[in-house]
């Protein structure tokens, strides 16, 4: 009888998740909503590409006042693409309208020195496919990221990880991929993704061969960049194997891959993945990179003891932490998103070792990266994703605290026991609250307005039961099952 509020709160959440998807278009319905990023960075004289996340039924008209020289809008579509050669901040009013309706948005464009000035957003493939990457399959994931609505929610990266190489270089150093993998050459699969309005992403490291001991970077970074970005790749992942372990080391590596892409003629984000050992949350902005990771790799497991990977919970103890360092343009990256693998991910499975999480544990996953602004990087199999997986993923109000304009990580106000509160302040003046009970019972917990430092009537919005919840002044009772986490919208 003791598992009995575990199976029932269980059963309410897949019914919920079920009622979501039972409707698959619920997306494409009503009059349009805006989603993702209200500001987008990217160098002087790149290549630009963006697409104005929106939802509502189509067909669906995009136009815009005040684009900036250089840039086009398609109406019928929204993605944006061009080039601009000034630096400057420019304001464009965004008007989406279709037959239910029409919908108006601030988006501010910034054409400067800062790229990802909220956390990225997309997919990966190495948690779920590791060396099994191949061309059609970066195609499938960038036709599904449209298809599921996920591109319209504001993903953008179709990011491929190790596995992509040739067994070698060109005979002039240049970097090549398996022709087996990728007939047609990484201009024409970057050329495709492009075309559905995302981005491209790829993976190298920062030694001599990366961890699945292919070709790796080091000594060839210039010609590396260089060659990227005449791909079109718009995301570079560096790894840190086969390296010399000092923080001197590290900081010189990825300081000169940094400058490379730099001066690389194209805006390619930079994502330094040394897995959080050499402390790159202190230094990683200054070598060039736009987030770092914190932690060794993430397994499918809320709590699995290990030195060399890291369970949920793991990765949780250590980025609660660093809070003061995150903000537009530089992020904490506690690893990718497992939501939806079940421990059936080739790199997350860990050959059966991790048995995966329950869809409750998922969801708080999903909920507490959303609270600590962390790029968003889904790495399962968005072709076949069941109904509690999508649900998760595409949760709008969520997706929305990861991609306030404001950029802050939530911060831990209560940890007592086995309950956590995390505060997240929001560009508009509300605040975000995460309730965490990490404990294997339902536990009830007072929130109070004291913990919170707020004062006067709050108005409550529940972000995962998507409904007004009532009126907060000085405390309000919570129910918080097993490993769930509660996420609460306070507004004035």
């Amino acid at each position: 009888m003791k598992q009995q509020p575990v199976l029932v709160f269980s059963l309410l959440i897949l019914f919920h998740f079920g009622a979501f998807c039972q409707n698959k278009n619920v997306l494409y319905e009503g009059p349009p909503v805006f989603h993702g990023a209200q500001i987008v960075g990217n160098y002087p004289n790149t290549p630009f590409l963006f697409t104005v996340p929106a939802t509502g039924a189509r067909p669906i008209t995009f136009t815009a006042k005040n684009l900036p020289a250089g840039l086009l809008l398609d109406p019928s579509t929204g993605i944006i693409t061009g080039s601009v050669s000034s630096p400057g901040e420019y304001k464009l009013k965004v008007t989406v309208t279709n037959a239910k309706g029409n919908s108006e948005e601030d988006l501010k464009i910034v054409i400067g020195e800062t790229l990802c000035l909220t956390p990225a957003m997309g997919w990966n493939s190495w948690n779920v496919f590791t060396k099994t990457l191949n061309e059609k399959m970066v195609m499938d994931m960038a036709d599904a990221m449209v298809s599921t609505g996920m591109r319209d929610l504001g993903y953008q990266y179709i990011n491929m990880d190790d596995f992509w190489h040739a067994d070698t270089r060109d005979s002039i150093g240049r970097p090549v991929p398996d022709a087996k993998k990728f007939p047609h050459g990484m201009k024409y699969l970057s050329n495709y993704v492009h075309s559905k309005g995302l981005k491209l992403g790829i993976y190298s490291c920062a030694g001599n061969m990366t961890c699945g001991r292919r070709f790796g970077g080091y000594t060839y970074e210039e010609i590396d960049a260089k060659t990227y970005a005449e791909w079109g790749i718009d995301l570079l992942k560096y790894d840190y194997c086969y390296t010399p372990p000092t923080t001197k080391t590290a900081v010189e590596r990825y300081s000169k891959m940094g400058t490379a892409l730099k001066h690389s003629g194209r805006s390619i984000v930079f994502s330094i993945c040394e897995w959080g050992f050499r402390h790159p949350w202190k230094w990683g902005q200054q070598v060039g990179g736009q987030y770092w990771r914190v932690s060794p790799d993430i397994m499918d497991s809320w709590k699995f003891p290990s030195i060399w990977v890291f369970s949920m919970k793991a990765i949780l103890n250590r980025e609660e932490k660093l809070w003061k360092y995150a903000g537009p343009g530089h992020w904490n990256d506690p690893d990718m998103l497992i939501v939806g693998n079940y421990g059936k991910g080739l790199a997350t499975g860990g050959n059966g070792l991790y048995k995966g999480m329950t869809d409750v544990e998922y969801q708080t996953h999903f909920s507490l990266w959303c609270m600590f602004a962390a790029p968003l990087l889904a790495s399962n199999d968005l072709r076949s994703m069941n109904e509690a997986t999508a649900a998760i993923l595409t949760n709008p109000e969520m997706l929305a605290l990861d991609q306030d304009p404001l950029g802050e990580q939530a911060k831990p106000v209560y940890k007592m026991g086995c309950i956590r509160v995390y505060l997240k302040q929001l560009s508009d003046g509300s605040v975000a609250v995460a309730v965490l009970n990490t404990s294997a019972g339902e536990k009830k917990f007072d929130l109070r307005a004291s913990m919170l430092d707020i004062q006067s009537v709050w108005r409550v919005r529940d972000l995962w039961k998507h409904e007004e919840a009532g009126a907060f002044k000085d405390k309000w009772a919570l129910t918080v099952q097993p490993h769930q986490t509660i996420v609460l919208k306070l507004s004035r």
